[in-house]
């Protein structure tokens, strides 16, 4: 589970990724990628248009100064946000820090009289699918989604009525 027993969740602050250097703590972030991701090489997805041009969409998760999570996400012009991933470090998950980080980004989508919010998950990852529909999210799974034998759950999320 967790070594942190003594959590305060009151004591974690989300915050928006560019109030950070937001090149810095991509690399802070890929250079601890296994404090977050295990043996999951997820560099990919940590690509720097991420950190410069959607760094408004990013969230961070600091308690006691220390990065402890982070959400990658965008809030276009058109069409609806859009969830990238997110992720809590390996020695806080099971703390609610996902949940409040998708929390803080919904409630972000809303103030900006967002319609909805749409994620994806790898279609073989039960916690990800049980985590999205938690939260209210209606999920479906497309083939090839990601390309050829890429299959991926897509979520969305309604704000409004309609």
């Amino acid at each position: 589970m967790t070594e942190n027993t003594n959590f305060d969740p009151d004591k974690l602050i989300i915050s928006p990724l560019d109030e950070l250097d937001p090149l810095e703590l991509r690399v802070e972030i890929v250079n601890a990628q296994e404090r977050f991701w295990g043996d999951r090489d997820l560099s990919g997805d940590h690509e720097p248009h991420w950190f410069r041009q959607f760094a408004a969409g990013g969230l961070v998760a600091r308690y006691q100064n220390e990065i402890v999570g982070y959400l990658l996400g965008a809030f276009p012009k058109e069409g609806p946000s859009y969830i990238h991933l997110v992720a809590a470090r390996q020695d806080f998950r099971h703390l609610g820090i996902g949940r409040r980080l998708y929390e803080a980004f919904i409630a972000r989508a809303k103030a900006n009289l967002e319609d909805e919010v749409q994620a994806t998950a790898i279609a073989e990852n039960a916690n990800a699918i049980a985590f999205h529909s938690s939260l209210g999210f209606e999920g479906t799974r497309i083939e090839d989604y990601a390309g050829p034998g890429e299959d991926r759950v897509f979520f969305s999320l309604r704000l409004t009525e309609g």
